[in-house]
């Protein structure tokens, strides 16, 4: 009897130790082996889900989940009002979590899905996932590498779709001047010699680009595209950690130069500067004009899965124009690293609060999100890309492999960047572009250029820190 004890004691303490509950929940769960009580059949839940705003969750989300799950109700819990609000977004988040006690959470990105894990906030999906046979055998499987990596080797959230971008070109343009397509997975000294083959002779609207930045640029182009080449090559310009610029080495130099020379060979575009009236009123037509690739006078361009959807808009509300004969492949690539890509990423995960009494309609939810069903109905209505690789094949007779065929880089992680502070960026921007000219007008050498954007762009970073950390004080203070 006395041993008996012991060893119930023991039982007792191991559990203890290693953080184990074998209580069973209201809702049926057991912590013990993962499995979740299914709803009855008359049974009523309600859920409360954290989303950035009520009325496109619903549309997005809710209307179709409520229809097909009459039994489980669905409340939003905005957090659109951490942004913007002067304070630190993650404790904020951590607080509005904290207090509205949601069921269900939306995590922006891998990065904080890394830091909910940390915390525990999370209920591990891979038992239940199990329990109910849920397929995930059809989802992406860069998605679900990606997501296990930050979740410590577990599934701690789902995503029905991801972003991606990839190099799109006009087919016309190229048969014109008989150059060979594009293909997958060229590196950006590929891209580059492909536009430099364009003419740059020509005026006005004769006028043709081999290569434009991405579609939404209107200043800072020059920087864009040196920031662009650095970052697919695996170069950080800024350790958050340290508070430290790294841009003064020999690799950024190589970025520099590639990019002095690609501009000053013409090929690429640069926008001018413009005195546009911003009081005059402005049609939807006026922003599609302003999309050169769109417009047919540029090659080549780097965008997101959005861009199909302007280029059928302009293909629907410009009838003077003729519609651009668009395909895509990938961006462009570092040769060293070839199947990973930056632009490539899993934003929009839902995962369930660990403290949630109502883990089973959560699950429920995610499960219903991240089906094949919802996958089917929102590949006919929505632009977004799809993890379910079912309905990843084509779009309007368009091969969508290219959106799909690099992963996510795991060694290129934004943590700690939210310490940056967000007035940084554009006088950091200014300052780049401003050395980066010098160099192309033949003002600076790209040494020199890199040292002075080293320097000041240190005095911007301590500058806006203490700006941003005094701001924080005054806040603190007023609280």
């Amino acid at each position: 009897m006395k041993r008996w004890m012991c060893t119930l004691a023991a039982i007792a303490v191991t559990a203890s130790l290693t953080g184990c509950n074998f209580s069973v929940k209201a809702d049926g769960s057991s912590r013990e082996d993962g499995s979740l009580k299914k709803l009855g059949k008359d049974e009523k839940a309600t859920i409360k889900v954290m989303y950035y705003d009520k009325n496109s969750f619903y549309q997005q989300y809710g209307n179709l989940f409520m229809a097909k799950n009459p039994n489980i109700d669905v409340e939003v819990i905005s957090n659109q009002g951490i942004y913007g609000s002067g304070q630190d977004p993650q404790e904020a988040l951590d607080k509005l979590i904290e207090e509205e006690k949601p069921d269900i959470i939306l995590v922006n990105g891998t990065d904080q899905l890394e830091k909910f894990v940390q915390k525990g906030r999370l209920y591990a999906l891979d038992d239940v996932i199990k329990q109910d046979k849920f397929d995930v055998e059809q989802i992406l499987p860069a998605t679900l590498e990606t997501i296990k990596l930050k979740g410590e080797g577990k599934l701690y959230g789902l995503s029905p779709d991801f972003y991606s971008q990839a190099l799109f070109y006009n087919k016309d343009l190229f048969e014109q001047y008989g150059i060979e397509l594009p293909k997958n997975k060229m590196s950006w000294e590929d891209v580059i010699n492909l536009a430099k083959r364009f003419p740059t002779n020509g005026q006005g609207d004769q006028r043709i680009y081999g290569f434009s930045a991405y579609s939404y640029m209107r200043e800072g182009v020059a920087y864009q595209y040196m920031s662009s080449i650095g970052t697919t090559l695996g170069l950080d310009y800024i350790d958050p950690e340290q508070m430290k610029l790294t841009i003064q080495t020999d690799a950024w130099k190589k970025a520099l130069q590639l990019t002095v020379d690609s501009l000053k060979s013409g090929a690429l575009y640069m926008p001018k500067n413009q005195n546009n009236d911003s009081n005059a009123p402005r049609m939807y037509e006026d922003y599609l004009k302003e999309n050169l690739f769109a417009m047919g006078k540029v090659a080549m361009t780097i965008d997101g899965n959005y861009m199909m959807q302007t280029l059928q808009e302009a293909k629907d509300r410009l009838k003077d124009v003729k519609p651009v004969n668009w395909d895509i492949v990938t961006v462009p690539i570092d040769p060293q690293n070839p199947d990973f890509s930056n632009t490539v990423s899993v934003s929009n995960l839902f995962g369930i609060n660990a403290q949630s009494p109502n883990t089973r309609a959560a699950w429920e939810f995610i499960k219903y999100i991240n089906s094949d069903e919802f996958a089917r109905v929102m590949s006919k209505s929505s632009n977004s890309l799809m993890t379910r690789t079912a309905y990843s094949k084509e779009r309007n007779g368009h091969n969508l492999e290219p959106f799909y065929l690099l992963k996510p880089n795991p060694d290129k992680s934004y943590k700690g960047y939210e310490k940056i502070p967000v007035g940084f960026y554009q006088p950091f921007s200014m300052l780049a572009n401003q050395e980066i000219q010098a160099v192309i007008d033949g003002k600076k050498s790209a040494d020199e250029a890199l040292k002075t954007i080293q320097d000041k762009g240190q005095e911007q970073l301590l500058q806006a820190k203490q700006a941003d950390d005094a701001q924080k004080q005054a806040q603190a203070k007023q609280k």
